[in-house]
């Protein structure tokens, strides 16, 4: 039955049975359908085992004709899309993939270095109180498409597609409101390091069985998500730069392969189709390097911006987590850039879900939160969904640090602004 109360017509279930067919989630097929999530799902097992009617002719040539829903308008392009880019992509990986051809491929006319844009090294003049700042942040490790189970995390875990949607909304939002009501106030523009691991990609065995979305499906919603998040960004701090690296759930291949990496990363191909839709506009200036990590500087800061997992060390410890690798990759990455002239003040990176604020390194949280693998193979405390913003000033350098929570807030307990043990 539909949200309404009423069954769906024959033509409506043959519609709703082609989002399904398509790769779209129940949830998401509800929504376009206006139709009951219950009802989309029931369809869903259904087809699953065999056991759904088959649509009536009629309806399914309806449904695909010139002139149909927007719905199914929407199907018909993201299959088309997902056909050609598939296909080409197949025939440039035989020719022999270069960054040229993949860039002809998804259609961006420019070749040329997207360098910094040039109001990240020089203040602008004008008139108020204090110098400009420029606000910083880091998007990674959102893993949209993978399945966390509230159960089996008692509860402190909990994400799906809807989820993710939710918490990429209030990480937006709450970036602005901070930066609003919070920040110094005076912004030339915000840099967003889009530092990778968008999509779960089913990378072990466990996601391919349990992910609620095939890569491909998942990389364009993504897309769809941060070309929203990314214009909400343009139309509040006017400009906005954005240093791309991608992570290792973006990857197609079983295993690291260290050549080519980025054209086999679906965290690349995100890029470039963000690259490709904003195409020709001055707000916003992407960049994406080949040699996947992205140099630049903020006033006289220089930044390193990676996604931090091939920082040429490995394993943990068992007290202190994830710093002793860290610090040790940070301590190698530094001497390399230093012996090859690309010196730089603060590293950037994702990857290890745990925010950290080292003298060297941010380390960003990652949108997913607690899971299974963090409960049961790591024995981690959860943590609260998160990620880093921060202030740069010209001439103090980093100011302000935030943790944008992306969680409801809870309620408020009622409690006193401060207190403390009263003598006996």
């Amino acid at each position: 039955m539909s949200a309404t109360g009423r069954h769906l017509s024959p033509d409506e279930v043959a519609r709703l049975q082609a989002m399904l067919s398509a790769g779209m989630t129940p949830s998401a097929a509800a929504r376009e359908m206006g139709c009951n999530r219950k009802t989309a799902a029931r369809h869903a097992r259904a087809m699953a085992s065999g056991d759904a009617p088959a649509a009536q002719p009629a309806a399914a040539a309806g449904a695909f004709k010139i002139g149909g829903s927007p719905a199914d308008r929407r199907i018909v392009a993201l299959e088309d899309e997902v056909r050609r880019l598939t296909r080409e992509l197949r025939a440039a990986h035989r020719d022999g993939l270069d960054e040229e051809a993949v860039r002809a491929i998804l259609g961006r006319i420019s070749t040329a270095p997207e360098d910094p844009p040039d109001w990240l090294i020089s203040p602008p003049r004008g008139r108020g109180k204090g110098a400009p700042e420029v606000p910083m942040t880091i998007w990674s490790d959102w893993h949209l498409a993978e399945n966390v189970s509230r159960e089996e995390t008692f509860g402190f875990g909990g994400y799906d597609l809807e989820t993710g949607e939710a918490r990429v909304r209030r990480l937006v939002e709450s970036t602005i409101n901070i930066c609003r009501n919070h920040g110094p106030g005076r912004y030339p523009g915000i840099i967003i390091n889009a530092l990778g691991d968008f999509v779960s990609g089913g990378l072990h065995p466990e996601l391919a069985k349990t992910d609620l979305e095939e890569s491909i499906p998942a990389a364009l919603r993504c897309r769809d998500i941060l070309v929203w998040a990314l214009e909400r960004m343009i139309s509040e701090f006017g400009r906005v730069f954005v240093p791309c690296a991608a992570g290792n759930h973006g990857r197609a291949t079983l295993k690291p392969e260290f050549k080519r990496y980025v054209f086999k990363n679906y965290d690349w191909l995100i890029y470039q189709l963000l690259a490709r839709h904003f195409e020709g506009r001055k707000e916003i200036v992407f960049s994406i390097p080949s040699a996947n990590e992205v140099r630049y500087q903020v006033y006289a800061l220089r930044f390193l911006a990676l996604h931090g997992d091939m920082l040429g060390v490995k394993g943990g410890d068992g007290i202190i987590g994830a710093i002793g690798p860290i610090m040790r990759g940070e301590i190698k990455t530094r001497g390399q850039a230093a012996a090859s002239g690309r010196e730089f003040d603060m590293l950037l990176m994702g990857h290890w879900h745990q925010e950290l604020w080292l003298p060297r390194a941010i380390v960003a949280n990652s949108l997913k939160g607690f899971d299974e693998y963090a409960k049961n193979a790591l024995r981690a405390a959860p943590s609260e969904p998160s990620q880093p913003l921060w202030f740069v000033h010209p001439r103090r350098g980093i100011t302000s640090r935030w943790s944008v929570k992306v969680d409801p807030a809870p309620a408020a307990a009622g409690q006193e602004w401060v207190s403390w043990e009263k003598a006996a």
